[in-house]
């Protein structure tokens, strides 16, 4: 029997030999036993135990917990990688369909990014799918608008150069004719100041639509006023007479020069060409808290559908599709709009229902302390 000191109720435990030669571990306990009607009397306490079936057990043990770590790593990769890939099909739905979008484009399918059958929908990939079906959109708006521009733009320069060609072959074929030479150096000029005007205005417009120097000081507003009806006095006669102003400013207006002559000039311009002919036009000016409003009235003999009034400032829109009308190009207001949206004026064009034609621009005082 091992038998070693140890101090009252303590206990220890060492590994041994047992006879039949196994692997095994003692179990040494002190302590003092109290029987009754006796005097206390120390006990000393040996175990003996084979540990071979424990370690076959622990060893087990070490196997099934080593195996349970392996299988777990195995089954949580694949559920990882199955929710992930779960998550990401909008996105690598999405992801195919911009790869594809060239061919489609060539194909000429519907250039939108939708969503798939049975894909499930995740709020940060519809945002960006959202954003992109949004930029497609304004996109292709402005190609199709620059697309029809173009063409308004040739058709505007195409007609009168044939005219020109067409001037010169006659007169070329017919020199000895009195009637084509007496009248064919003011056509040609007649045609080139056209010209001119048209060119002038697109040079304008491409200058308004990207940068434009802005230089604010105080302006009297009647004094412009004056100077622009002086301008467009040779084109109407009556315009001092038809003209209807009602100015409740106390102050000078603070802006830029050019631009509010500009803005001004082709309103009133507008508003004189296409209103009933001898009506009145009507410019009042008001001062509220927040906006110096200009707004211009005149009677219209069209009817205007609100699609029509929303294509006003299209560069080059007339509501006259056949353009038989040469001295109106459809610049003017397409122009004010790039004035307005560069000088942070709001501009709104509308049709009563009585009929009059109304546009109105509000140019904020916030301009007064800039």
């Amino acid at each position: 029997m091992l038998h070693k000191k140890l101090p009252l109720n303590s206990y220890q435990i060492v590994d041994i030999t047992l006879p039949n030669r196994e692997v095994g571990k003692a179990f040494l306990y002190s302590y003092l036993a109290k029987p009754k009607d006796q005097n206390p009397t120390p006990i000393y306490l040996t175990i003996y135990a084979s540990t071979t079936g424990l370690d076959k057990v622990t060893g087990i043990l070490d196997i099934l917990l080593i195996g349970s770590f392996l299988l777990s790593m195995i089954i949580m990769r694949v559920v990882a990688r199955a929710i992930v890939n779960k998550g990401l099909n909008p996105l690598v739905n999405l992801n195919d369909q911009i790869k594809l979008f060239n061919y489609q484009k060539q194909q000429r399918q519907n250039h939108s990014f939708t969503f798939e059958e049975n894909t499930p929908s995740y709020i940060e990939v519809d945002l960006i799918r959202n954003e992109l079906n949004n930029f497609l959109e304004t996109n292709r708006k402005m190609v199709d608008n620059e697309k029809r521009i173009t063409s308004d733009i040739a058709h505007e320069i195409k007609t009168p150069i044939a005219e020109i060609i067409t001037l010169t072959e006659v007169h070329q074929r017919f020199p000895d004719d009195e009637r084509l030479a007496k009248t064919f150096t003011s056509d040609i000029l007649q045609i080139s100041n056209r010209m001119k005007v048209i060119v002038e205005n697109l040079l304008l417009l491409q200058r308004t639509s990207h940068s434009l120097s802005i230089y604010k000081e105080p302006i009297e507003i009647t004094t412009l006023l004056s100077s622009v009806i002086h301008d467009l006095n040779f084109k109407y006669d009556d315009i001092k007479q038809r003209v209807v102003l009602n100015n409740t400013l106390q102050q000078p207006i603070i802006a830029d020069e050019f631009c509010l002559k500009t803005i001004i000039t082709n309103l009133l311009d507008n508003a004189l060409f296409y209103s009933v002919p001898s009506s009145a036009i009507n410019i009042v000016i008001n001062d509220d808290t927040q906006n110096v409003v200009f707004t211009i009235t005149n009677s219209s003999p069209i009817n205007y559908s609100e699609t029509e009034v929303n294509k006003l400032v299209q560069p080059l829109f007339q509501h006259d599709d056949s353009r038989s009308n040469n001295d109106r190009y459809g610049l003017g207001l397409s122009i004010v709009d790039n004035i307005c949206k560069i000088n942070e004026y709001e501009l709104s064009i509308s049709q009563l229902t009585n009929g009059e034609f109304q546009v109105l621009v509000r140019v904020p005082k916030k301009n007064y302390r800039e």
